[in-house]
């Protein structure tokens, strides 16, 4: 005769409930783990290749690809603002820009040389020097230092003038090649939609 427990179900029948919820939620931590430490760290791996956009809407907007290895840190990036992003020790930021009008393409270098001291008051920008973008825009570059970091930073306005692309690449001082190489990179393939020509 089988013994019943006071409810009067049988207790080997509660046991392997128990047992198959507790491998059950064994196998979900397991299982699931990766994707919510993934989804609490903020980032994400970027897809090699693909096409990321960054402003406000199609005629205002720009695109970049990214090669491997890089990482979005989604908690800090915005598609319409900025993105943030890592690979290895380079730290790197792509930020849209509102031009009022086109005269303030000129202050692009300086603007971003004051943003930069605002955040740390040691950091430098070098002087510019022209950059070519592939559809044939005019933009600047030069070194950063900020922190104790070294890298390269990048001003594109688009062609209608009235927003602009900066670039801002950085690594410890060590890696500060790296950080330049991969500001040029990103810098070879902006693109401004047939929009905003």
């Amino acid at each position: 005769m089988r013994s019943k427990h006071a409810g009067g179900k049988p207790r080997s029948s509660r046991r392997l409930r128990w047992l198959a919820t507790v491998l059950g939620v064994m196998v979900l931590l397991a299982a699931g783990w990766p994707l919510v430490s993934r989804a609490v760290s903020g980032n994400q791996p970027a897809t090699a290749g693909s096409p990321l956009t960054i402003g406000l809407n199609s005629t205002h907007e720009a695109q970049f690809t990214l090669g491997p290895g890089w990482v979005i840190r989604t908690a800090e990036s915005d598609p319409k603002q900025q993105w943030v992003l890592n690979r290895g020790p380079v730290d790197m930021s792509v930020t849209y820009v509102t031009l009022v009008n086109a005269s303030q393409a000129g202050q692009l270098w300086p603007g971003l040389r004051n943003i930069l001291r605002l955040g740390a008051s040691s950091a430098r920008l070098g002087q510019p020097a022209r950059l070519i973008s592939p559809q044939g825009g005019n933009g600047q570059t030069g070194t950063v230092t900020v922190n104790g970091r070294a890298g390269q930073a990048v001003v594109f306005p688009a062609p209608g003038a009235d927003f602009a692309i900066e670039i801002v690449s950085v690594a410890p001082a060590d890696n500060s090649a790296a950080a330049r190489t991969a500001a040029a990179q990103l810098a070879r393939s902006l693109k401004f939609p047939a929009g905003a020509l």
